[in-house]
């Protein structure tokens, strides 16, 4: 007894989204991200403050050093200094000297420009790469020249490129380290998130580790407690379901053999019909106890295709029909042939039930997709709503919220197959087709 929508629906398979573009909005939507996002930014502006800083502090000093080497300069070449004096000065303080004069030309460094070079800015060779040394030519008292290169503007240009560089990997160093601590610590909500997402797909057992005793560590606590009172709620509910129909079986046969005693032949027909249907869904909800973690369940080596073609055969004189689209004669599967046989009655029965009058026949096929097996119901009937699908498998659910006898059934024939194929490993979905109608698709693992 399974329970479709009566009202006709035409509607179109849903098309699956695009992965890398669920991807590029799972990481925009993304707390990690974003926070991660703020750390660089942040990283980013304090380097360009302190790059700011540094031009600020060295661009308005850099003419007031500039006057004072020149003045240096000439203090120095006001005692018309000899190569060997200059030589120990440019130790001392760090400069460089050519002279060029009427007592002859030397110089303290060989990779000084001349000093015609200097004053045409014709620099070559390496004296073009360190043309932003401060160069001061300066006449001596002899009538010569003397030409002073500086080495304290490298050495400060160098102090302030190098604390640039050690800040960049400071910088850099503090966001990699945030980073993973960012990531341990957002840890409990990742696993939060996959536990909602399990929870949602029907896993009861989901318990989420504790990490924490802050504010995701209590989350994660009244997560677990949320999850073990939903479980406790549905065993319950389940249990009276047990309860109520053992309770049922001794009142339903009394009423049977009182039954007996009525007169009216039509009276005793209707009473007995309607006793007949509570069987029913007494013999129902026990058998979805039964089944239960797996239970009841004594599985074979059996050949699908053949138990397809039986159960089909007791439905070719119900319009429209049933046909079986065989692909290959032998699918070898481990199950338990009676309850497999259940769940295609089942299916088999609603998709005749809620064919259309112009619907074609009931297709039912078989095939192998790597290491598993899927066999498909197509009907084309009006469809399942989508707003429907989610609660189609529960016990009792039924499309038709007026429950008239023209759809019939208790809404447990989906639960019931849902129970048989997931107790085998399998699973049952839903799918509506582009035009019109459903597919209701089965799938079980395929023996070793």
């Amino acid at each position: 007894m399974i329970d479709r929508p009566s009202a006709c629906l035409s509607a179109g398979r849903a098309v699956p989204s695009n992965d890398a573009n669920r991807r590029r909005s799972g990481v925009r939507e993304s707390v990690f991200a974003k926070l991660v996002a703020v750390m660089v930014t942040m990283a980013a502006s304090l380097l360009l403050l302190v790059g700011g800083f540094f031009w600020l502090v060295g661009g308005p000093t850099k003419g007031s050093i500039e006057r004072v080497l020149e003045e240096q300069a000439r203090t120095i070449a006001a005692t018309s200094p000899d190569a060997d004096t200059a030589t120990k000065l440019g130790a001392r303080l760090g400069v460089q000297v050519r002279y060029e004069g009427p007592a002859g030309s030397w110089s303290t460094a060989s990779d000084l420009p001349t000093i015609d070079d200097v004053g045409q800015r014709r620099l070559r060779g390496w004296a073009r790469i360190i043309h932003e040394r401060p160069y001061y030519v300066v006449p001596g008292p002899d009538g010569g020249s003397y030409l002073f290169a500086w080495n304290l503007s490298r050495a400060m240009q160098g102090a302030h490129t190098r604390l640039l560089i050690l800040l960049l990997l400071v910088i850099t160093a503090v966001v990699l380290t945030a980073h993973t601590v960012l990531k341990r610590q957002l840890r409990p909500l990742r696993e939060l998130s996959d536990g909602v997402a399990r929870l949602g797909a029907g896993e009861l057992d989901v318990a989420l580790p504790h990490h924490t005793r802050d504010e995701f560590g209590r989350l994660t606590e009244a997560f677990n407690h949320m999850v073990g009172r939903v479980r406790e709620m549905i065993a319950a509910r389940d249990q009276l379901l047990l309860d109520v129909s053992h309770e049922l079986r001794s009142p339903l046969t009394r009423m049977k053999v009182a039954l007996e005693l009525v007169g009216d032949v039509d009276m005793r027909a209707r009473m007995s019909a309607e006793l007949a249907e509570m069987e029913t869904m007494v013999g129902e909800l026990l058998e979805l106890e039964r089944l239960r973690d797996g239970h009841g369940i004594e599985t074979a080596r059996q050949n699908v295709v053949s138990i397809l073609d039986e159960v089909a055969r007791n439905f070719h004189d119900r319009p429209p029909g049933v046909h079986v689209a065989q692909t290959m004669p032998e699918i070898l599967v481990e199950i338990d042939a009676d309850r497999m046989r259940t769940v295609l009655r089942n299916l088999l029965e609603n998709a005749i039930k809620y064919s259309l009058p112009d619907s074609r026949a009931v297709e039912v096929a078989a095939a192998q997709h790597g290491g598993r097996v899927v066999i498909r119901v197509t009907d084309d009937g009006p469809g399942i709503p989508e707003r429907d699908k989610p609660s189609l498998f529960a016990p009792f659910f039924r499309v038709d919220r007026s429950r008239s006898k023209k759809t019939g059934g208790y809404g447990l024939g989906l639960s019931i197959s849902k129970r048989i194929v997931e107790a085998h490993g399998g699973t049952i979905t839903v799918e509506n087709s582009a035009k019109r109608g459903a597919s209701f698709v089965v799938t079980l693992p395929k023996p070793g």
